[in-house]
């Protein structure tokens, strides 16, 4: 116990020197033995989760130092600003972050982390940059053994070509060893100099991961949050700077090879043997990412919008329909396992259909359903057709997991991106709210006949039919953009990715149209377009496959791989 150098925080006010056995993440406190049984048993305690002080100490120094407690205030975080991303209590919200607007309970933000893939994503991640930085260690390893293995073979070429000439160019000869040895002198070490570069990335991503596994056994959620947030930062750097790495010339295959001119009479002088021809091509290396797909050598980074492209993977696939002849298909969202999900506001029921586009199985409602949106792997939230409430439905039992109304009479549609939902209300605008329906912030629009809308940036996008356009809105409701193209009629469904791409469904036009709103231009793309579209309404993108999910109101479904 005493190895561990930790006094109970408790007993040391007391003055008593007792060495912790266990430490509390909730009240930052070490507990000797005695301490940490009436822990416990005391009310207010009695639900925390303890750990071993040797299983504390494991933690980086950076975590242990992680507070649940603002420095600047005393007071407990009780907020995430994802403004700012960062924690704030009571006083910082009216200090520093009085503007803020999006504010969620902090409780939340840690339980929604818990529940999502982030953590698990990360950890693939992380395994992900392990393996590429091996690949391309072994590549430039195999290349050095390529070189030696040429620089031979050259070597003979030099020797042959030499007993054809006089005893005179023994020197033109010696010229073209030192230039060879030269050469593959200068390419060694950039090589070397590159796995040096790639070691020192693996070395820092296994630290990280090394970390990560330490923080994720014995961190608490807090410190979990917070410091996976730091590391996917440095995560995302590193990877930033390998695949810089792996595009430039550091990556280049290289070899060697000789040419020569043969001597066609050794009376004849020749100024030269041959030379020493260094060959690059591009490196065929394919880094592989968690989602089985292997990604390009240049990373996604800001997609050129000419270069956006649709995959057909199935079209015109048709939702069974139910009791009501004429079903109408509102919205459509994806599933983490590939699964896809239609709403019939017609005949209240979800419609859930297999990744490879066969009918699943379909869940009854008690209301007519209008909007969904993927919240957890078991849970979708459902929007009510003619009213203002929105559920959190079970997958597994079909169940109404819990319930909230939103402001206004009626809601129009919603969508849900980094947990907080973006209401769309008939005759009033916008609400933002957390997951459990607490009003983070109003928007008044100024637009009527809005149908869907996605909150990206910090700006509010969504489709107007009845004017032919995309508008852009600040989150105080004035209108920034507006978006046109003569292809788009009628637009009605609006989604986005995480890169800043809009993707749009044409109503009467039969298309699907792009347009990435983190560039300067105001240009519309159209990127398919098909009679079977005809009647498209909702769509979605699902990030972690890059797809697209299109269906039309008559219940007709289409599947695209996204390709930037």
């Amino acid at each position: 116990m005493a190895a561990s150098g930790r006094l109970c925080d408790i007993c040391e006010t007391r003055e008593i020197t007792v060495f912790a056995i266990d430490w509390c993440p909730e009240c930052e406190q070490g507990l000797c033995q005695s301490c940490k049984y009436h822990h416990s048993a005391a009310k207010l305690s009695k639900t925390h989760q303890t750990i071993p002080v040797e299983s504390f100490n494991k933690l980086p120094f950076a975590i242990q130092e992680i507070k649940n407690d603002c420095s600047e205030h005393g007071a407990r975080f009780e907020y995430f600003c994802s403004q700012h991303e960062l924690p704030c209590c009571v006083e910082c919200i009216k200090t520093t972050h009085s503007e803020c607007r999006l504010l969620t309970p902090m409780h939340k933000v840690v339980e929604h982390y818990k529940t999502s893939n982030a953590l698990s994503d990360f950890e693939q991640t992380l395994s992900d940059s392990i393996n590429n930085l091996n690949t391309l260690i072994k590549d430039r390893l195999n290349n050095i053994s390529l070189l030696a293995d040429q620089k031979e073979k050259c070597l003979e070429s030099i020797e042959d070509a030499k007993r054809n000439v006089i005893a005179h160019l023994d020197e033109l000869e010696m010229k073209l060893k030192v230039e060879l040895e030269a050469l593959h002198g200068e390419h060694l070490k950039a090589i070397e100099g590159s796995v040096k570069e790639f070691e020192v990335f693996k070395t820092n991503v296994a630290k990280i991961q090394a970390e990560a596994v330490v923080i994720k056994q014995y961190g608490s959620d807090f410190q979990r949050f917070i410091a996976f947030r730091d590391f996917e930062k440095k995560l995302k750097s590193l990877e930033t700077d390998t695949h810089s790495l792996a595009t430039n010339d550091s990556a280049k295959q290289i070899s060697l090879s000789f040419s020569t001119d043969v001597v066609q009479s050794v009376e004849k002088l020749i100024p030269t043997l041959g030379g020493v021809i260094v060959n690059t091509k591009e490196s065929e290396i394919k880094l592989v990412d968690h989602r089985g797909k292997q990604a390009q050598i240049l990373a996604i980074g800001r997609p050129c919008i000419d270069k956006i492209k649709l995959k057909l993977v199935f079209e015109s696939v048709q939702v069974p329909h139910g009791h009501k002849k004429n079903s109408i298909m509102w919205d459509n969202c994806f599933l983490s396992n590939g699964r896809l999900v239609f709403s019939d506001s017609s005949d209240k029921r979800l419609i859930v259909f297999k990744e490879s586009g066969d009918y699943d199985k379909e869940i009854q409602l008690p209301f007519n359903p209008n909007s969904v949106a993927f919240i957890t792997d078991n849970e979708i939230a459902v929007g009510k057709s003619n009213g203002n409430t929105i559920s959190i439905i079970s997958i597994v039992t079909s169940l109404v997991d819990s319930s909230f109304e939103s402001e206004g009479d009626f809601i129009q549609s919603f969508s849900f991106r980094k947990g907080q939902f973006l209401i769309v209300i008939v005759n009033f605008g916008f609400s933002i709210t957390d997951i459990e329906g607490n009003v983070l912030n109003t928007i008044l629009s100024c637009c009527d006949d809005i149908l869907y809308a996605v909150l990206l940036n910090d700006k509010i996008y969504f489709s107007q039919f009845n004017e032919d356009s995309i508008f852009c809105c600040d989150l105080k409701g004035y209108v920034i953009n507006e978006y046109r193209d003569k292809r788009l009629k009628y637009p009605v469904g609006v989604t986005c990715s995480e890169i800043g791409v809009l993707f749009i469904t044409g109503y009467k036009s039969n298309n699907i149209l792009t347009l990435h709103v983190s560039t300067s231009g105001n240009e519309l793309k159209e990127l398919y377009s098909s009679s079977e579209l005809h009647l498209a309404r909702a769509i979605s993108y699902n990030s972690s496959k890059q797809q697209l999910l299109v269906s039309t109101e008559d219940g007709k479904i289409s599947l695209f791989d996204v390709s930037y």
